[in-house]
């Protein structure tokens, strides 16, 4: 038998087959007296080191004894070859040395086989325990349903912030939204494959990759279609955590959201660039408390803004911090009570007025056009960043390139409440929602740097002025689901209904739900869904969001979703 030289045999084997070899070869009567004083000397050794005990010594050199004499007389050793020089002729191996060296090489071949699963048929090696797959797919038909009251000519200010500026003075109008033309079979996917990996000691890791139309932060919703084009990638997740101590956990990177939290306030597919703590501490068998904590960069201003100027700007890093206390009671088995209270705050997102800009120079940057939204849906309040110099030789008419720049800061207090328990053994889930901006003052839409004159949205019909103006910084939502809000099973199922209330300024709109309204804020309705399983990994699910504005130009929209789901 052959054991490979990466495999080393354990001290004790090693060890009794010396004590076997030189026995042997102090019996051999090519040995002199001194290899016999060799023996001993090394059997003295291994008691005193604790290898053998002294009783078992004294048996193992009598038995040795015995079994050569034994061997001489059978084979004799008057012919015996002489060993060559260097070499040392083992002439007999004691049985008892050698059962001890075939139950050492056993015991360590098979623990080693175990440990590596080499010689376990159908098993894979022990590394892939400590990876996990993971994903989702959904196939989803999608309707759009718009009033034929609707307003028309409604400004689309993401889409000018993304591909402007645009010329408010120009030929070509700024592009504009869709408001009483229906889409209806609009079929999408979203796919999701990630793996997360125990790396031992309380770290894990986690990668995912997700589909996707664009590198919008609120979903990894695709269109089909498009010419039968192959479909997007994108890195959705990629984080490391370490749970030094069972309370305690930090994680790193693009993760999932780490806050009790509903769609009111984050999207459900939004994931978190940054770093987060979370604390676990059981006040009782049946309370716990928790609390998280996070600083997440929402964008970096390049170092080299303005590219064209030789001065550069101050730095205005987007940062969103986090913190949030709760606590959850299991008041009965089938029951279980959570409550928690956020806030979050969101640094630089306010627009700033730019300095003078002499774009009829030929300027092609103004001195704040950072400061408009990384990613913007519609519903918050807008004014133009840019204070263009009018033309000298045309003051009445001249360029006037604009991007667009949020009125107010965020900071955003959060109450959240959700309770599980079983109506008649079927589970039923009342969620709540409140948000309110505590930086919200509606006077701070009429400052200096801003007015009537810059503001280009939240207006009533009719003319664009203070007193018809209209926001407000306070949203809210209630949601019953019964049934299993989590479809395991075939046949499970669930129906739920909820009613939100969003005014425009509660919340930055870029981060909340996609759907209801088709996303953002200034909206106020209700939704009906369901679900139903039909395996153990896949189930059917229908929503309908009915819509509408809360201020404003009249904005109806229903959207009506079908869909497939999988997880695996």
């Amino acid at each position: 038998m052959t054991i490979g030289k990466a495999r080393h045999r354990p001290a004790r084997a090693l060890l009794a087959a010396a004590i076997g070899l030189a026995i042997c070869a102090g019996s051999a009567h090519a040995q002199s007296a001194p290899s016999e004083n060799a023996t001993i000397n090394l059997v003295r050794l291994l008691v005193k080191r604790g290898v053998l005990t002294q009783a078992d010594a004294d048996g193992l050199i009598a038995q040795a004894n015995a079994d050569a004499a034994a061997a001489q007389k059978t084979a004799g050793t008057a012919n015996a070859v002489p060993a060559a020089p260097g070499q040392v002729r083992v002439t007999y191996v004691p049985e008892v040395v050698r059962n001890q060296i075939k139950d050492e090489l056993r015991q360590e071949v098979v623990a080693q086989a175990k440990q590596e699963r080499w010689a376990e048929p159908g098993k894979l090696p022990e590394w892939l325990d400590r990876i996990e797959w993971v994903g989702d797919m959904r196939v989803r038909d999608e309707f759009h349903y718009y009033d034929k009251g609707n307003a028309t000519q409604l400004v689309d200010f993401a889409t000018l912030n993304r591909t402007g500026p645009y010329d408010l003075n120009g030929a070509t109008p700024p592009p504009q939204l869709n408001t009483r033309e229906n889409r209806t079979n609009s079929l999408r996917i979203r796919a999701r494959l990630g793996v997360n990996i125990n790396l031992g000691d309380g770290v894990t890791a986690g990668i995912r990759l997700g589909s996707g139309n664009d590198n919008n932060p609120v979903s990894t919703t695709q269109n089909l279609g498009g010419g039968l084009s192959k479909k997007n990638l994108w890195l959705d997740e990629a984080w490391i955590a370490w749970r030094p101590a069972e309370w305690v956990k930090v994680t790193g990177g693009r993760m999932p959201n780490p806050f009790l939290s509903t769609n009111l306030v984050y999207a459900d597919d939004l994931n978190f660039d940054g770093i987060a703590g979370r604390l676990d501490v059981p006040a009782s068998d049946d309370v716990n408390t928790f609390a998280t904590v996070g600083m997440f960069p929402i964008e970096y201003q390049p170092d080299d803004f303005p590219s064209q100027a030789g001065t550069k700007s101050a730095s205005r890093d987007k940062w969103m911090t986090g913190a949030q206390l709760g606590v959850s009671w299991k008041f009965a088995d089938d029951a279980e009570w959570k409550f928690a209270l956020a806030y979050y705050r969101f640094d630089h997102m306010q627009g700033q007025l730019s300095d003078p800009c002499p774009v009829y120079l030929g300027v092609t940057y103004c001195s704040t056009d950072a400061t408009r939204p990384t990613f913007m849906q519609k519903g918050n309040s807008l004014f133009l960043l840019r204070d263009i110099i009018p033309d000298p030789a045309s003051p009445s008419s001249y360029a006037q390139p604009q991007f667009v720049g949020l009125v107010y800061d965020y900071h955003v207090a959060n109450a959240t409440t959700r309770l599980d328990m079983n109506v008649a053994d079927t589970p039923l889930r009342l969620e709540g929602d409140y948000i309110r901006n505590l930086a919200y003052h509606r006077k701070d839409a009429f400052r200096s740097d801003v007015g009537v004159n810059r503001l280009v949205n939240n207006f009533g019909a009719g003319d664009f002025s203070e007193a018809t103006y209209k926001s407000g910084p306070v949203g809210w939502m209630f949601r019953a689901t019964l049934g299993n809000p989590d479809p395991h099973a075939a046949g499970d199922w669930n129906v739920s209904l909820a009613y939100k209330y969003l005014q425009p300024d509660a919340t930055l709109d870029g981060l909340n739900d996609p759907d209801f309204h088709l996303g953002g804020t200034n909206a106020k309705g209700f939704i009906l869904g369901g679900s139903y399983g039909i395996s153990r990994y896949s189930w059917l699910s229908l929503r309908y969001f009915n819509a509408k504005e809360v201020f404003g130009p009249p904005l109806s929209i229903d959207v009506f979703q079908l869909e497939m789901n999988a997880r695996f």
